[in-house]
């Protein structure tokens, strides 16, 4: 009786520690499950959250983006013609006579030059000194104005007096005929004047070239090559101190300008003019050549966003031209 009543007591006793242990681990269930579902309702209210904020078409949700301290508002998208400036090669055509600038766009152009002549071109003066000062102003309907005034030293050779003076001042009207569209050319035309001087063979290759002028440039773009062909015709006129109306004179230029960065292009031209109805005194040497050659080399970058530096050097090939010469020009824009 005695072994059955210890019997039940051990029995007892065991029953009531499982179940206490038991209550233990259920409670410890509990206390997960109870976990478990609160980190699932943050889950969902997350996905609420990221599906209020999806875009209508469905695409991927936008997540905003964190703001701090350092947060800076994004920059404006530039303009045509901001992005325009920006660019060597538009800055380059537009010297070329290939692009006009946009409307009520300003350039002030100051420029120097440096020729030196052989005696067999020119016995008379062994160096010219040029410096010019320019504006352009791109006016409505895609055209364009500009003023000139250049001023010219020539240095005697053996003796000869130096001289100085006012060259050919002048202007020049241009107007985008056309609009490079992938079957048409780039064409701009442009019709000008300049003041007839005895000095302006210091300026340009062609000696005593002034009056009307009349011309086009076509140009046809292969990105990042773009290649040109200029066409002009100078009726000249009377020039103030001799004794002879100068010949008239048709000229021609084919070249191509290269973006090596967009900061950067590069120019390669060559010259060719043709004196028509010459005179003896429109040859400095008498029977010289009447058609006038160069060839060029143009180095173009940007300073700044508005400036740009031009560098061309000019070798002569035949007739009245210098043995070679460097243009360095300042194009700047406002």
């Amino acid at each position: 009786m005695k072994r059955l009543a210890v019997f039940v007591a051990v029995t007892c006793a065991t029953a009531l520690v499982i179940a206490a242990a038991r209550a233990e681990t259920l409670d410890g269930l509990k206390a997960e499950l109870a976990a478990k579902k609160a980190d699932v309702a943050k889950l969902e209210r997350r996905i609420r959250q990221m599906e209020g904020q999806a875009p209508a078409n469905g695409g991927v949700p936008i997540v905003a983006p964190v703001t701090g301290p350092t947060a800076r508002p994004l920059a404006a998208t530039p303009s045509p013609d901001d992005q325009e400036l920006e660019r060597a090669l538009e800055r380059t055509l537009v010297r070329e006579g290939a692009l006009v600038l946009p409307a009520w766009r300003f350039q002030l152009t100051p420029q120097f030059s440096y020729a030196h002549w052989d005696k067999i071109q020119d016995p008379f003066i062994s160096n010219s000194y040029s410096g010019a000062l320019s504006l352009a102003v791109g006016l409505p309907w895609t055209s364009q104005v500009s003023v000139s005034v250049p001023y010219v030293y020539d240095q005697g050779r053996d003796g000869n007096p130096s001289s100085s003076g006012l060259a050919d001042v002048g202007f020049l009207f241009s107007k985008e005929l056309l609009v490079d569209n992938g079957t048409v050319p780039n064409l701009v035309g442009s019709v000008g004047w300049t003041s007839p001087t005895s000095r302006s063979s210091a300026v340009g290759p062609i000696p005593y070239v002034s009056g009307f002028q009349a011309g086009f440039t076509a140009s046809k773009r292969l990105d990042p090559l773009v290649v040109f062909l200029t066409g002009s015709y100078f009726s000249a006129a009377e020039v103030a101190g001799i004794q002879f109306n100068p010949a008239d004179v048709v000229g021609g230029r084919i070249g191509a300008s290269l973006a090596i960065s967009p900061a950067t292009a590069i120019t390669a031209g060559f010259n060719v003019a043709y004196l028509t109805d010459t005179h003896s005194a429109d040859l400095v040497l008498p029977n010289s050549d009447r058609l006038l050659s160069s060839v060029d080399v143009g180095f173009n970058t940007l300073l700044w966003n508005r400036t740009m530096l031009s560098i061309t050097t000019q070798f002569g090939i035949t007739g009245h031209t210098p043995d070679f010469r460097v243009i360095t020009a300042l194009p700047i824009r406002f």
